[in-house]
């Protein structure tokens, strides 16, 4: 996409009865997807936005604010058994998290945060470092949704001192 809305921005995660629906509701800045048994649309917009037809589960914001000429809209399924880490990695954008199960944690220059299961985390800024992990005694499953600048590599190896 060339733009975004203006404004703080929020990711809205709705649930619909089928794919179908959540696909013909979805709008520009919307994704949706069928995971972990349920039908998901994801939608970057202003805060407390609904969809017709959707069941909000959560919002998730605001989303640090991002400039670029393009940007990519993604979702990712990720988690692992406990103790599982991501390598230490930057993104050109800012991703936010609803943890399905399990522990997330995340370890950035600021220090280690937590999410639980049926809970959410705002990502960091642009180019931020971090290292992800399975932080729980069960293994984590999670939603990774992202708005990043699509003229960049996705991920960037990166360092934390």
């Amino acid at each position: 996409m060339k733009e975004l809305p203006s404004g703080p921005l929020y990711w809205r995660l709705e649930n619909f009865p089928t794919l179908t629906q959540a696909q013909d509701a979805a709008g520009p800045t919307s994704l949706a997807a069928e995971v972990a048994g349920k039908v998901w649309l994801f939608t970057l917009g202003p805060k407390d936005g609904s969809t017709p037809g959707g069941t909000k589960v959560v919002e998730i914001g605001p989303v640090p604010p991002i400039s670029a000429t393009e940007y990519l809209l993604r979702v990712n399924r990720a988690g692992g058994a406990p103790g599982v880490k991501s390598p230490i990695h930057t993104h050109p954008g800012s991703e936010a998290f609803y943890v399905l199960a399990g522990k997330l944690g995340q370890r950035t220059p600021d220090g280690v945060s937590y999410a639980e299961a049926g809970t959410t985390m705002i990502g960091h800024g642009t180019d931020t470092p971090m290292e992800v992990f399975s932080a729980g005694t069960a293994a984590l499953d999670q939603l990774v949704i992202f708005v990043v600048d699509a003229t960049r590599p996705f991920s960037s190896p990166a360092s934390l001192d």
